[in-house]
């Protein structure tokens, strides 16, 4: 029998390593009159980041590389970098 959740739908069990994304918009605050930004995604398998990181980049293809990536902003630039998740500890 399938775990299901509270809709009805499957849970997934994930193995192995998680990553996060990391993406930082750097922009010359005075000349965009906005502050630079920082997300850090949630824990996620590595073909989740990657797709994420891509997505983030505006790029329809396969990223070249393991990153950082950057791509320019009006007054900056973005840059997406996939790092390895710090290890839960239980207990």
């Amino acid at each position: 029998m399938d775990a299901l959740d509270a809709d009805g739908e499957q849970l997934e069990l994930t193995l192995g390593p998680l990553y996060v994304v990391v993406v930082d918009d750097r922009v010359n605050g005075p000349l965009t009159g906005r502050p630079t930004r920082q997300y850090r995604s949630p824990p996620q398998p590595l073909d989740d980041a990657r797709c994420l990181a891509a997505l983030l980049l505006d790029r329809g293809d396969e990223l070249a590389g393991d990153g950082p990536w950057r791509r320019p902003l009006a007054g900056g630039q973005r840059h997406v970098e996939i790092m390895l998740a710090p290890s839960s500890r239980l207990g």
